[in-house]
């Protein structure tokens, strides 16, 4: 049987952990998306492949560095990709410097969907301004710019 101080320890930490925290708002910040983009494009059925589209450069991006950006396998990446071409959104070219390597562009069609994602995103955060107030989600978008792109500053 767990002691009540660890119930409390343990209650206290699953509800204001910085991890579950930030999976909480990733879920809320998913969700709204996925029902704004469903508004836009009818479509309620969201776009599996598109949680890697944020590595994808507009000037195009090497499949395998998409893996290494999102962390996940080139297997996996290929999956999704294909999802994407699927969806008309990428298209894939073979690398001219070198040949075993693809290089992953953005359709018009995708750059189209980008820009309504875009515009969905900038929605969602004017209801986060709502919530928290212009100055808080400034301080907010702030801390999050530091933790996102520290990797560089990891400690050893």
């Amino acid at each position: 049987m767990i002691s009540a101080r660890k119930t409390a320890q343990l209650r206290s930490a699953r509800s204001f952990g910085i991890g579950r925290l930030f999976l909480l708002a990733r879920r809320d910040f998913s969700q709204r998306l996925s029902k704004k983009m469903a508004d836009k494009t009818g479509n309620t059925n969201p776009i599996v492949g598109g949680s890697i589209l944020p590595f994808i450069d507009l000037e195009g991006t090497r499949s395998i560095e998409i893996a290494r950006r999102a962390g996940i396998s080139k297997q996996a990446v290929g999956k999704l990709l294909k999802e994407l071409e699927d969806a008309g959104l990428v298209t894939r070219s073979q690398d001219e410097s070198d040949g075993r390597a693809q290089i992953i562009f953005f359709t018009d069609t995708g750059v189209e969907y980008l820009l309504q994602i875009h515009a969905s995103i900038k929605s969602i955060e004017q209801e986060y301004e709502a919530i928290l107030g212009k100055q808080e989600l400034g301080d907010l978008r702030s801390s999050l710019s530091k933790l996102a792109y520290a990797e560089n500053v990891l400690p050893k």
